[in-house]
């Protein structure tokens, strides 16, 4: 495969009312489908509000299994139309009674596993760093309602491979790094709210992490308010894809809204581009030992 059309999602904010926002999430999916997409990314805990600024283990009565009724429907939508679809939510981990943030890829309804170094298969993608913060108001501690992921890996889909990093992990070198290792083609980046970013520095976060590790990203973020026990969430938009030479290829700004941000990417320019910016094979591994297990 040499292009591959992606749809980021740029979902308005979600309600308290679940149902509503997979209808909308669906609706999004459905839209894309419609206008060529063969990936379609959604953003972060797509179902539901960010409420990580509430109580220690608060809302958990909205996780959904994997595979569950929220998945089988988003497959349903993947497997009538024949596409990739990432769908990030709240899990529960119904063997070991544990809570994530993760993010499923479903390819033509099947989940597609992410397989980590040891060759290892995982059904979902979880995030792997939780934040904890006062800004912006109410502050947030992710790490009272999840469960940190321990696994990073790559999804195989036809002909080109993915690897998904949730929101905050995209702020460590590290796991673009691996999935570089591994032999991903792109990165993809739900997000939810803001995180404090100015957005030149949310894309030229982005920007910079595809450039050094020679791959695609693409970032879904929502935008609007949410409320969750009183107090607003803001998302900010700027939905973006970033190519492996550093370049913005596309965004949508928060003042465009919810709605489709699409790009054809040429997969068959990766190779061009790393030939061009050689960051990967020029690391010091003889310097900085711990680059050798990323190699």
């Amino acid at each position: 495969m040499t292009a591959l059309v992606v749809a980021a999602v740029q979902l308005p904010a979600c309600t308290g009312d679940l149902e509503k926002n997979l209808e909308v999430a669906e609706a999004a999916v459905t839209d894309a489908a419609a206008a060529g997409a063969e990936l379609v990314v959604l953003p972060e805990l797509a179902t539901t509000p960010y409420f990580a600024g509430e109580p220690a283990g608060a809302y958990r009565d909205w996780a959904q299994p994997i595979p569950g009724p929220h998945t089988e429907r988003i497959a349903a939508l993947a497997q009538r139309f024949g596409i990739t679809v990432v769908f990030p939510l709240f899990e529960k981990d119904c063997a070991t009674g544990t809570f994530h943030n993760s993010a499923v890829v479903i390819d033509r309804g099947d989940i597609i596993p992410a397989v980590d170094r040891a060759g290892s298969a995982h059904p979902v993608a979880r995030k792997l760093h939780l934040p904890v913060a006062d800004t912006p108001a109410p502050g947030f501690d992710e790490a009272a309602h999840f469960t940190p992921g321990n696994w990073l890996g790559v999804h195989e889909v036809g002909g080109y491979r993915l690897g998904v990093l949730v929101c905050y992990d995209r702020r460590f070198p590290e796991p673009w790094r691996e999935l570089r290792a591994l032999g991903v083609d792109l990165v993809v980046v739900p997000v939810a709210g803001s995180g404090g970013d100015s957005t030149d520095f949310f894309h030229g976060e982005l920007r910079t992490h595809a450039r050094e590790n020679g791959v695609f990203a693409v970032a879904a973020n929502k935008v609007g308010v949410e409320w969750v026990g009183g107090h607003p969430i803001d998302n900010f938009g700027e939905s973006c894809f970033a190519g492996p030479d550093g370049e913005l290829i596309a965004r949508r700004p928060r003042e465009a809204g919810a709605g489709l941000l699409l790009a054809e990417l040429d997969l068959g320019s990766l190779s061009d581009t790393r030939r061009a910016l050689r960051y990967f094979e020029h690391r010091r591994t003889d310097l900085f030992p711990s680059a050798k297990e990323i190699s």
